[in-house]
């Protein structure tokens, strides 16, 4: 068995940990242009199960369910559903078309005027590669998103008002490898570090722009072959222009996976 000279190796993973770096740098720098704008910091609790199941040589299915709170568990924040169907093109390059529904409350210390719900179609290509005994991915995803608001009348009866339409990127950097002499139920104990970097495309005040980085890192608990469960701690930024402000969220995320065969 051959392995990548270090150099080679070395190499790649100061790239992508340089990718991280910038990725995360860029939005506390823009915010800084305006300086009247203030700063929340905000705690969350986010569940999440997802999953990467095979339907043939070439077809799977991506896709995962979250639960999100604030101030612990007690109030309600985002409840999301999302699903792909992916085509492989070659060994660790998959591309597809989705569907997600993101439920939103009002929450923390910038609530929203209303409840709001965000329909989305999106597009994505994935490349998963291996380096010695380091994993990467690369996630790339347009979306094309349905927004509105929530109203409910004196009746209590609720209907979408303010609908408009957006489009956002997002570029996701993930690396995965073993902790040294850490292991559970015979597995090792993967290292996750991961930056996901969204910008907004027109549609609103500020035009293209980044509006959202969120970087996460934690032990990846492997169950078996199958199952893992990350244990993620999450600082994500969320520009929030009708407020002139910024959240940075300090977030425990904690991810329940399943994956059926290589991809």
């Amino acid at each position: 068995m051959t392995h990548a000279n270090p150099p080679a190796r070395h190499g790649r993973l100061c790239l992508a940990i340089g990718l991280v770096s910038a990725s995360l740098s860029i939005p506390q720098i823009l915010p800084a242009q305006d300086t009247d704008w203030r700063t929340v910091r905000q705690e969350q609790t986010w569940l999440a199960f997802a999953y990467d199941q095979p339907l043939s040589s070439k077809w799977s299915t991506l896709g995962d369910v979250q639960w999100r709170r604030t101030s612990g568990l007690s109030d309600p924040q985002q409840f999301m559903v999302r699903t792909t169907a992916l085509y492989r093109v070659a060994p660790g390059f998959r591309v597809g078309v989705g569907l997600n529904y993101v439920a939103s409350a009002p929450y923390g210390e910038l609530p929203a005027a209303r409840p709001t719900r965000d329909r989305q179609v999106f597009y994505l290509a994935q490349l998963n590669h291996r380096q010695g005994s380091t994993d990467f991915m690369h996630r790339f995803r347009f979306e094309n998103r349905w927004l509105a608001d929530v109203s409910t009348d004196e009746n209590g009866d609720k209907e979408l008002v303010n609908e408009r339409f957006g489009r956002r990127a997002r570029y996701l950097v993930r690396m995965m490898r073993p902790i040294p002499a850490l292991e559970f139920r015979g597995l090792p104990v993967l290292g996750l570090i991961q930056n996901d970097l969204f910008v907004g495309l027109g549609g609103n005040e500020r035009g293209v722009s980044v509006d959202q980085n969120r970087l996460a890192f934690g032990p990846a608990i492997q169950w078996n072959r199958t199952k893992r469960l990350d244990v993620l701690w999450m600082q994500q930024w969320v520009a929030v222009p009708r407020a002139r402000a910024n959240e940075n969220n300090r977030t425990l995320w904690v991810v329940l996976n399943h994956t059926g065969l290589p991809r």
